[in-house]
């Protein structure tokens, strides 16, 4: 199953939009900023093939004119849909032949789109409608993955085998492990009209219960270890069946039966309103219990991700994952393509086609470059071109990173596994290229740097880093020193559990956590700098704390030739001094060109940095 082009005559800011798909990779990734129309060509992709379902059982409505062009089974399927009539691979016709259809259009989405929630749910609503004696005999088309599938998705893929690479890959990045041979199920009544429960009366089971339905429950109740009844796993005081599947004996009766099987046989409960929770009993590696809501949304989206790919590698789907990776740890934007890939590429190669749009530069550096294509929007019109990465990095970075990938460092826990020894984390990446500068300025290129300089991208990470148990486990043996601008980023600096090891501005704020060699400093600002009062109120002693503005351009505000790079800020009082310009620019081209004298504001940093670590 792939997707070969798309066109589409005019759906929000799309206007007559076409999208080829070159190559055969199974995973085509798109980007761009926010507002370029990324996720409106998800929501059109909904839209058509919401039609494209439909129109195997009806005549159907679409508010566009679209091309859809794909491959199935070795087989080329064009559908066409334009001033009202419907073509297929060149014909006028009224409905589709299900066989030219895919199995499965699967749709995560990571923030909120009204209209894709409404199309999947009008969808959902019709599938309800033709399943109303609830046999669940017909498989859904749509399916969409959000917060409610939380707890099926994680147990399903705990009770998979244990060299399946998606639990394994689960299991190692939470750091859990199944503490109990015993999953339980939880089943309510059916949304649709259905029979009352009667003690001993076997059609009455599973509020009479018929199909394809009855019978995945039947085969769960072989799971059971142990005496039971169909009457003992019932509770009538909540109208519940609660029925506990020993792990071994699922996985003997499900033997022959694929995680997409599985999947879809709990969804179907899920979609006739039986499926109330399915639950597995999981711990740390320590042993302590962890419940499914002690999650992060970061965690969970790697979760709904890594799912996806293994429950869905083996059938015709198109798969849908719009910015999935927006909430990941920093270090697992790195490697999520390639754990998507381990996961799914060999079989998904031929039958699913991932389509994924990101805005973060971190899984972008790890992409393949033929992979990649660019939403664009010039003269009001959206186009989707192909670009190299290093272009491709430096858009989404806001022209932040304007260098290679190796010298942007985009992210802190990427390098430090290339690293060793002491290391200085700035805010960004144009703090890493003054910094640099400024060592080779004040100490000479010649002179050996006994630490590492690296970029965290912002104030925020570099703060959750420096206060992480983790981060300091996993780099023990480190000295860190986290630096950070005058301004909100003073909050981040003044961490909990740490101790003022430091206390002069025109030396750097520094303070040390307690227990671990990790260091947060401020940058420091002497007396006789124009832009001290920026930082020090003169007449009480003072510093403003967050209410400071002194960012990392400011260090070279007294240097000879660069008064045109700030200005006043109109915004706060008394004539302080702020950058304007591109941040970029001044880092790689003006900075290098100043004089070494310059660059002694910088200084008390490089002092108490070779001090700490005993150079």
């Amino acid at each position: 199953m792939r997707l070969k082009s798309v066109w589409i005559s005019e759906y929000k800011n799309l206007r007559d939009f076409t999208l080829t798909f070159d190559g055969d990779s199974f995973l085509d990734i798109f980007v761009g900023k926010n507002g370029t129309g990324k996720s409106n060509f998800f929501e059109a992709l909904v839209e058509i093939f919401n039609f494209v379902f439909a129109s195997t059982k009806r005549r159907s409505r679409i508010g566009f004119d679209f091309d859809l062009f794909y491959e199935i089974d070795g087989d080329d399927v064009r559908v066409r849909r334009e001033g009202g009539q419907l073509q297929v691979n060149g014909a006028n016709r009224s409905k589709i032949a299900d066989a030219l259809t895919p199995d499965n259009v699967i749709i995560y989405y990571s923030g909120h789109s009204d209209k894709i929630t409404s199309t999947v749910d009008q969808y959902a609503r019709a599938y309800a409608r033709r399943n109303r004696k609830w046999t669940g005999e017909e498989a859904r088309e749509f399916i969409s993955i959000g917060a409610e599938y939380k707890e099926m998705l994680l147990s399903i893929l705990l009770m998979q085998p244990d060299d399946c690479a998606a639990r394994r890959y689960i299991c190692q990045k939470l750091g859990i492990e199944v503490t109990s041979e015993t999953v339980t199920l939880r089943l309510s009544p059916p949304r649709f009209k259905h029979s009352d429960v009667e003690v001993g009366d076997v059609a009455s089971f599973l509020w009479g219960a018929k199909g394809q339905s009855l019978v995945f429950v039947e085969r769960l109740l072989n799971c059971v270890r142990g005496e039971f009844t169909r009457d003992s796993i019932y509770d009538r005081g909540q109208d519940r069946y609660t029925i506990r599947i020993n792990l071994e004996l699922f996985r003997e009766e499900f033997a022959d039966a694929s995680s997409s099987d599985l999947f879809r046989q709990f969804d179907n409960l899920k979609t006739l309103g039986m499926f109330e929770g399915l639950s597995i009993p999981i711990g740390l590696g320590d042993g302590r219990p962890i419940l499914v809501g002690d999650f992060s949304d970061g965690q969970f989206q790697s979760i709904y991700i890594f799912a996806i790919t293994e429950f869905f590698k083996d059938r015709n789907c198109i798969t849908l994952l719009d910015e999935p990776d927006s909430f990941l740890h920093p270090e697992w934007q790195f490697s999520f393509l390639k754990q998507v890939e381990d996961i799914a590429a060999t079989e998904a190669a031929q039958t699913n086609h991932v389509l994924l749009s990101s805005h973060s530069a971190s899984t972008i550096v790890e992409a393949n470059e033929p992979q990649i294509r660019l939403f664009e929007i010039a003269d009001g019109n959206v186009s989707a071109v192909q670009r190299d990465k290093a272009a491709v990095v430096q858009s989404l970075s806001a022209g932040l990173i304007t260098f290679s990938e190796r010298e942007a460092r985009l992210n802190i826990y990427h390098n430090l596994k290339n690293t060793n020894g002491p290391v200085l984390m700035v805010e960004g990446v144009t703090d890493e290229i003054i910094f640099e500068t400024a060592w080779r300025k004040l100490y000479g290129a010649e002179v050996n740097r006994p630490f590492e300089i690296l970029s965290a991208f912002s104030c925020t990470t570099l703060g959750r880093l420096m206060r992480s148990n983790e981060f300091y486990q996993d780099n023990q043996g480190r000295t860190i020193f986290a630096l950070y601008d005058w301004d909100e980023a003073y909050n981040e600096w003044n961490m909990n559990h740490s101790q003022v090891v430091q206390n002069d501005v025109s030396r750097c704020l520094a303070k040390k956590r307690n227990g671990v060699d990790g260091y947060n400093l401020m940058l420091p600002v002497s007396e006789e700098h124009s832009c001290y009062g920026q930082v020090v109120n003169a007449a009480t002693g003072e510093h403003y704390k967050s209410k400071s503005s002194f960012p990392m351009e400011l260090l070279f505000r007294d240097a000879p030739g660069v008064g045109a790079h700030f200005e006043i800020d109109p915004t706060r009082p008394g004539d302080c001094q702020r950058f304007k310009g591109d941040k970029a620019t001044f880092a790689k081209e003006i900075v290098p060109a100043l004089p070494p004298a310059a660059f002694e504001p910088a200084r008390p940093v490089f002092d108490f940095i070779l001090h700490t670590i005993g150079q």
